[in-house]
């Protein structure tokens, strides 16, 4: 499956299909065979500015954003993925399947696999390596970042059993079993399948630490040539893919440029084709100037907000048990919509973001058009109001000092900020201006940033600001689940039985736009209680050389379906693979 699967929020719909629906072969009618697709490569490489190494060349392990696509790129998976924006859900076409149909009552997937595709070492890719693949994903002594993904799989009592779960029955059928049948099931079936011949000799253990992760045997549309650690990473064109075909590009290079003025420098001087994660401001320039430049601004599922920590930090040790206790100073929803009300989000839209964003009321993105209620406003920047509430909940200014005081207690807090964020460090800065107004005092700190998600994730702030991308599959426990020890994602403690049961209905549907009503509930909570501050929507912004054609950009990322991107002449961008 074409799309990012390290980030633990990056989670897929699938469409439910009636039994025994067929989905066509990978063959598009009149548009050529698959050599033929992949036989004209482009004139010269395409060079991807990147911030950071990869963390892994193993599906298993990778948990950098840049690390998922590049090995969705190496790997095959059973299905590719497109994002329907007009219905606002993802759509399924065939990839190492060639076809597939629902049986058992929906409940599994019987998967048929394109003939001819091998590993990088000439071996046939066959229904084992997709059994064995998820042998290893659900194996605890491998201790793979996806565990997950087999959560859902048929148990035979009470005890998984992946080989009668995934079961091959050929070396080209392969049949999932699932537990229910449920929106994600196509999802949960489409992680990058793992070559069987070369890991089932490694002790499971050891796989982690394996040479594999640094020159792995693969079958994608592209292969690894070369990597240099911390400098740039090449991968080539593929001849004998057919998944789905040779990549159009003689090579993909990704260059190591950890500086972000560095990354735009390149960008313009030629050196580098593609940044992503362009700043706004950066892109107005950019669009003016640059005219060999083309700017791709994508609405997306990326938003920041103000968490306001719900519980008492040194109660509540990650349980869900009664002993959780309010925080002294966020744990009243009244509270925490004065806190809303005090801040103008509209103007921080306008100030930082421009065009590029918009403001956010709630944990689900507008791209679902049909899980989004826009019947609903965000709360308005209302300063005189705020004052009121606050006043109603006890805070005065007792002390004449310009702070509010309830009890003995000052309403004084640090905000924590995720260090070397320049976005993130002056919209801190404007809310400390704007709380100042209602008589709360925010001092800002910024935390170095991987010390900043541990401890965020650990729930050890009061206060912090940071962003979250939202699931494409409307399964948001991890987000809102009350179960503060299970999901420690829920970062604000939040915990509200009726959003419980409106997620478990949710993972009992068989049509995820069923739950339409469950999720505008949902978002109807949110907007009450108020369990954060949601600032805005930020689009995804690539700046891209306009002599790359093909690339695509949009929802599922900046490298998904690379294979089709070209940079040389128009022929090119006329190939049958481009249909």
């Amino acid at each position: 499956m074409r799309i990012h699967r390290a980030d633990p929020f990056s989670v897929i719909p699938a469409g439910f299909r009636p039994v025994l629906l067929l989905i066509v072969a990978i063959a598009l009618s009149g548009c050529g065979t698959k050599k033929e697709a992949g036989a004209s490569l482009a004139h010269r490489p395409v060079v991807v500015a990147i911030d950071g190494d990869i963390d892994s060349f193993n599906p298993l392990f990778a948990e950098d954003m840049t690390a998922g696509e590049i090995n969705d790129l190496l790997f095959p998976a059973l299905v590719n993925s497109g994002f329907d924006l007009t219905e606002g859900k993802l759509t399924y076409s065939p990839l190492l399947a060639r076809s597939w149909e629902f049986a058992g009552g929906g409940r599994d997937i019987v998967f048929h696999l394109v003939s001819g595709a091998r590993w990088s070492d000439g071996v046939p890719v066959t229904a084992r390596d997709v059994q064995f693949s998820y042998e290893l994903y659900g194996d605890p002594d491998v201790g793979s970042v996806r565990q997950a993904a087999v959560d859902n799989l048929r148990r035979t009592r009470g005890k998984l059993d992946v080989r009668k779960s995934v079961e091959v029955r050929d070396d080209s059928t392969v049949i999932f079993h699932f537990a229910r049948a449920y929106p994600g099931e196509l999802f949960d079936a489409g992680l990058p399948v793992l070559p069987a011949h070369v890991l089932e000799k490694i002790p499971r253990g050891a796989i982690r630490t394996d040479a594999f992760n640094r020159a792995p045997v693969t079958s994608g549309p592209f292969s690894l040539a070369r990597w240099s650690p911390l400098q740039e990473i090449v991968l080539q064109s593929n001849p004998e893919s057919v998944l789905p075909y040779p990549a159009k590009l003689p090579q993909l290079i990704f260059r190591v440029i950890p500086d972000y003025r560095s990354r735009l420098s390149q960008l313009e001087s030629g050196e580098v084709d593609l940044v992503s994660g362009v700043r706004p401001e950066d892109a107005k320039k950019l669009a003016v100037e640059a005219s060999d430049i083309e700017i791709i601004s994508t609405p997306g599922r990326d938003y920041d907000f103000l968490g306001w920590n719900n519980i008492e930090i040194e109660t509540h040790a990650g349980s869900s048990s009664p002993a959780v206790r309010p925080h002294r100073l966020f744990g009243s929803r009244i509270v925490r919509r004065a806190l809303t009300l005090a801040i103008n989000r509209e103007e921080l839209v306008h100030a930082y973001l421009g065009e590029h964003g918009r403001v956010a009321f709630g944990g689900i993105s507008p791209l679902f058009r049909w899980a989004y209620d826009d019947t609903m406003a965000s709360l308005p920047y209302d300063p005189a109001q705020s004052m009121e509430l606050l006043g109603r909940e006890g805070w005065k200014d007792t002390g004449g000092d310009g702070v509010l005081v309830r009890n003995n207690v000052r309403f004084s807090f640090v905000l924590k900020v995720p260090a070397g964020d320049q976005l993130r460090t002056v919209v801190a800065a404007a809310v400390q201006q704007q709380l100042k107004q209602v008589k709360i005092e925010m001092k800002i700190e910024q935390v170095e940033r991987a010390t900043f998600w541990q401890e965020v994730t650990a729930r050890k702030y009061d206060a912090w600001l940071a962003g979250f991308s939202v699931p494409l599959q409307m399964q948001l426990d991890d987000l809102w689940g009350s179960d503060l020890a299970k999901y420690p994602f829920n970062l604000t403690g939040f915990q509200n039985a009726r959003v419980d049961s409106l997620l478990a209905a949710a993972r009992d549907l068989k049509s995820e736009t069923d739950g339409a009503a469950l999720w505008k509930e949902f978002q109807r909570i949110v907007r009450e209680e108020q369990p954060c501050t949601f600032l805005y929507w930020i689009n995804s912004i690539v700046a891209v050389r306009k002599g790359v054609r093909g690339t695509g950009i949009g929802v599922l990322g900046t490298m998904h379906n690379a294979w089709e991107w070209n940079a040389g002449g128009a022929a090119e961008a006329d190939t049958p693979a481009s249909h």
